[in-house]
């Protein structure tokens, strides 16, 4: 295959200025023979017309006199045009009456001759069909037929030299584009030589030498161009150096980040299997012979160990999915001292045990009502800010203030926490806040933790539209300072609790065995009255609503058969009503609208807990499924 590319410039320049006018010549031509062509043929078939309406109108007294010499004259006239080969008259029998022929008409091929008829009628109606007893129309008869053979050789000559006057034009237009286009090249070829030299040698490194700038827009723009592409070069070898400085720089920050991650998984590693060996341990150790208090000690020390696992991974999930900028995020009304109380108790007793004054104040507006917030992202952050305030503080106290700051437009959640811990100095307060780099083996080991939880709640705060920010405390220690936008809600804060008594029919649609028994369980628990029925996939669901009208549905959305999406879907064609409640271990905003699109009413994260189960069984129980969750995404 030829290679375009090793062409010289030259010679591309005549192709570009040459194939266009080859081009157009050949169209030109084309169209120019096709046109000439086409007139020739209409011209001959217009004159043989005309030729035969003369012999139809000039065989008329001859044929009626039987004088068919009178025909010569005319036939004669007519065979003097080249494309016409012979005539021949004949009478109403088919008789021949004459011929007369071309002296080439033995030469002619037969292939090339046409034959055009034309009958006879006489212009004179006959005497007696103008008496006046004669009512009817006069009747006309043919007298006569007359026949012309057309030969296209002459045609086609005339086409050939048409072709071949069109071709030689097309010709010398194409050798006269390119001798304009050869003229051409000679002012464009010596400067751009000229030019491909001095790029050559910026190539090897000389970048102080210049090019002389011709005479001429787009070359001599060119020409500058490289001039100036040379002083870029030039002062792009000055820049390299600091440059390159600098990339040692940030090589070495990326060294020391992907160390510091290095060392958060393993930290993390250490940190996920001491709840997890504590849970696995506790459990292994609750027999039927335990006495009722070890029974209950162990259940306390595994379910605090479990509490602390779902921790650990919440913190790991925050950071991936804030690298990923996909953190799932559900607002819901709440209120806000009942979402941290278990929080607050928690760390009321860790605080009792370092023997520190622990202070937690909510103002009028959020001891009252409730505020619309993501409360498992809300509860995160709190956790992390007092985690941190407690354990950094040996001895004073820590303060947790949370209060409503108005705004004509907008509604804020002000969280403040103070300690009197070790504090953090000015110019390491940036670093904290960045992820993985603030980690040290012995700085953490001093203090248990990961020692993300600034990161994460900076995070956290991001993505729902708010601020941290780190101070000093007037007693010695830290203050830190959440601004997060909420919307207040006017419901008040006590919700009816009856529906809890009453013989709520429940539908559990879940293929996990351990999960399906954890659901019945927390049901049962949050509903003593409560009938469950359970269904290991989307048929045996749409099976169990054929057979029983259910006041609520837990809906598993990833289930072998059929899901809980398309399950969902074919209930809702079927005109069922009740309210259904997706149960799903996936939060994203994605999974949310596609459960909502498809017609279900309400979401629940797994895993699952007693306070939001119960919450779903206050909100939907014996609502009918008539309304759509309202949360907002």
């Amino acid at each position: 295959m030829i290679s375009v590319r090793r062409w010289s410039i030259r010679l591309r320049i005549m192709l570009v200025a040459t194939i266009p006018v080859v081009l157009a010549a050949i169209l030109i031509t084309s169209y120019h023979m096709m046109q000439r062509w086409e007139e020739l043929q209409r011209e001959t078939d217009s004159l043989a017309n005309i030729a035969l309406e003369h012999l139809v109108a000039g065989a008329e007294y001859p044929i009626f006199s039987g004088n068919y010499q009178l025909l010569n004259p005319v036939v004669m006239a007519v065979l003097k045009q080249p494309s016409i080969a012979a005539v021949e008259i004949l009478d109403m029998s088919g008789k021949r009456l004459y011929f007369q022929q071309t002296e080439r008409y033995e030469e002619i091929p037969r292939k090339d001759v046409r034959t055009l008829t034309r009958e006879i009628f006489p212009e004179i109606p006959a005497l007696d069909s103008l008496s006046e007893f004669d009512s009817q129309q006069p009747e006309v008869h043919r007298i006569g037929l007359v026949k012309m053979e057309v030969a296209d050789t002459f045609i086609r000559q005339r086409q050939d030299a048409i072709m071949y006057q069109s071709m030689v034009a097309g010709l010398g237009f194409v050798l006269v584009s390119m001798l304009v286009a050869g003229g051409i090249s000679t002012t464009i070829i010596p400067p751009l030589e000229r030019l491909t030299g001095f790029i050559g040698q910026l190539a090897s490194g000389n970048v102080k030498q210049r090019i002389t700038i011709d005479s001429g827009a787009e070359i001599g723009n060119l020409q500058d161009s490289a001039n100036r592409l040379a002083e870029s070069l030039q002062h792009a070898q000055e820049a390299h150096r600091r440059y390159t400085a600098e990339l040692r720089e940030e090589q070495h920050k990326s060294q020391q980040a992907s160390q510091a991650k290095s060392e958060f998984l393993a930290m993390m590693s250490h940190e996920l299997r001491t709840p997890l060996n504590g849970a696995v341990g506790m459990l292994q150790l609750i027999a039927l012979d335990n006495k009722a208090e070890e029974f209950y000690e162990y259940k306390s020390m595994a379910e605090q160990s479990l509490t602390n696992l779902a921790q650990l991974l919440e913190d790991v999930l925050v950071v991936v999915d804030t690298e990923k900028n996909n953190l799932p995020v559900v607002f819901a009304e709440h209120p806000l001292p009942e979402i941290l109380a278990t929080l607050m108790h928690e760390f009321s007793l860790r605080a009792l045990e370092k023997r520190l004054s622990f202070v937690v104040e909510y103002d009028d507006i959020l001891s009252q009502g409730k505020i619309r917030v993501d409360p498992s992202l809300v509860r995160q952050i709190v956790r992390h800010i007092i985690d941190n305030a407690i354990k950094f503080t040996e001895q004073g106290y820590v303060v947790a203030l949370f209060s409503i700051h108005q705004q004509p437009t907008s509604h804020w959640l002000r969280i403040q926490v103070k300690d009197t811990g070790i504090g953090i100095p000015p110019d390491k307060r940036h670093k904290v806040m960045e992820a993985f780099s603030q980690i040290s083996s012995s700085f953490s080991r001093q203090y248990d933790g990961i020692g993300l939880g600034l990161t994460i709640s900076q995070h956290i705060s991001h993505i729902l539209g708010g601020s941290i920010q780190l101070r000093d405390n007037d007693g010695g220690g830290t203050q830190v300072l959440i601004n997060l936008p909420i919307k207040r809600s006017v419901v008040s804060g006590n919700q009816d609790t009856d529906v809890l008594g009453m013989a709520l029919a429940v539908l559990v649609v879940e293929d996990n065995v351990v999960n399906l028994k954890v659901a019945e369980k927390m049901i049962l628990k949050a509903c003593p009255g409560a009938n469950v029925v359970a269904a290991e996939n989307g048929e045996r669901c749409l099976e169990c609503v054929a057979e029983q009208d259910f006041d609520l549905i837990l809906m598993d959305c990833q289930m072998p058969v059929l899901d809980g999406f398309e399950t969902t879907r074919r209930l809702r064609a079927n005109g069922v009503t009740t309210p259904i409640v997706a149960c799903t271990a996936n939060g994203s905003d994605l999974v949310f609208r596609r459960c909502i699109g498809v017609g279900m009413n309400d979401y629940l994260g797994k895993p699952l807990s007693l306070a939001s189960l119960q919450a779903t069984l206050l909100k939907w129980g014996r609502k009918g499924g008539t309304e759509v969750s309202t949360t907002d995404r």
